[in-house]
């Protein structure tokens, strides 16, 4: 380990002494911690795998789903759930490690976006996360690449809570950690392995009933009296129990993490709601999930759902409305402020073969104009 950080030899023997089963996946950067780490005498009492998917492709076969696959903590956090499971299936221990690095480092070439890293260990059923950033232009690749692989190394000794690496960031490095428990369901949903999982109180399921189901669909970013409000009206109005669904994946904006999922959740269950995750972006394609199952939404939301853009065509459009309608499915909508003035159901243009689908709340009955981008703006909340 020649020219080695002080200590570092240290922290890894104590990282080793552990003998806990870890594996480890690293792309862009991070390959001088896997040279350290196998490079000491007895590697191999803890680290069953150490792979480097460079390729996208390559990336894309260790993580079995399809890219792209950006430089951000979710793509760290799935090939740390990867590397646990094969290091857990390498050696069928319980409490096997994993972890997993992307990084975009400085190069020759022309690339968007800063220099930057996300690390994640998965371990004592928590994903513990690190974001590194680089000052741009401040140091070379291989400065960098130290940096990251201490950086590494550092946040694998505090998950296995051993000795930490002595100073581990130059003053041109920037460091941010946090932690999130480990929810089965949860991952089993992001890599697509389940098309929807519940929450309520402590527990979640992959198995949610299917039927009869009111969904109040939104981003929750933050939830909000809105929210709360209109779930109340209408369960009122549909005879149903209201439970919250939030889609990883959305036609307008890019698909949401683990970290961000569960950070909406934490949120909501403060209010002493459940929650439904799904992967269906359509109301068309949730309605499928959950047969027959009405939702409560904003006029505003509502409007998309009645435009062909967010269909392909007309036609299509059409027969999603027509599936929805035959179905059993209703839009229970509430008026919103939108474009300077409040507009009900009234105000859309529906079709009147379509038109039995949707249910106006009463302005009487439910009215709160507030919104989560308002409250994002403002810096408020819920």
């Amino acid at each position: 380990m020649s020219g080695s950080h002080s200590g570092l030899r240290e922290v890894i023997e104590a990282i080793q002494a552990t003998q806990r089963p870890v594996a480890l996946a690293v792309t862009g950067g991070g390959s001088l911690a896997l040279n350290w780490l196998l490079g000491h005498p007895g590697a191999s009492r803890s680290i069953t795998d150490a792979q480097i998917p460079y390729h996208e492709a390559a990336l894309a076969e260790y993580l079995e789903q399809e890219g792209p696959h950006p430089t951000n903590p979710e793509t760290a956090r799935r090939m740390a759930q990867v590397a646990c499971q094969r290091a857990g299936r390498h050696t069928s221990r319980s409490d096997a490690a994993g972890v997993g690095v992307t990084a975009a480092l400085t190069t020759s070439r022309q690339r968007r976006g800063a220099d930057r890293a996300s690390l994640v260990v998965r371990a004592n059923e928590r994903y513990h996360l690190r974001q590194v950033a680089f000052d741009k232009d401040a140091v070379d690749r291989q400065q960098q690449e130290r940096a990251l692989s201490l950086a590494l190394v550092d946040l694998l000794a505090a998950a296995f809570e051993t000795r930490r690496v002595d100073d581990p960031c130059p003053e041109w490095v920037s460091i941010t950690d946090s932690q999130i428990p480990v929810d089965l369901p949860l991952e089993d949903l992001l890599a697509g392995r389940v098309p929807a999982i519940e929450w309520n109180g402590e527990s979640a399921t992959a198995e949610p009933s299917r039927h009869e189901r009111l969904l109040v669909a939104g981003s929750f970013n933050p939830i909000h009296a809105g929210h709360l409000g209109l779930a109340s009206t209408a369960g009122h109005l549909s005879g149903r129990e209201p439970i919250l669904e939030l889609s990883v994946q959305n036609v307008d904006k890019p698909p949401l993490g683990y970290d961000e999922v569960w950070m909406r959740w934490e949120s909501v269950r403060e209010h002493e709601l459940g929650l439904i995750v799904t992967g269906e972006p359509t109301f068309d394609g949730k309605a499928r999930l959950f047969p027959g199952c009405d939702f409560a939404i904003g006029c505003d939301t509502a409007q998309r759902v009645i435009e062909p853009r967010y269909y392909g065509s007309v036609q299509k459009m059409e027969l999603a409305l027509d599936e929805l309608l035959e179905g059993g499915s209703r839009f229970f909508v509430a008026g919103r402020v939108w474009q300077g003035s409040y507009r009900g159901l009234e105000s859309m243009e529906i079709s009147s073969r379509h038109r039995p689908l949707f249910v106006g709340i009463p302005e009487a009955s439910f009215r709160v104009d507030i919104s989560s981008s308002e409250l994002r703006q403002s810096g408020g909340l819920a």
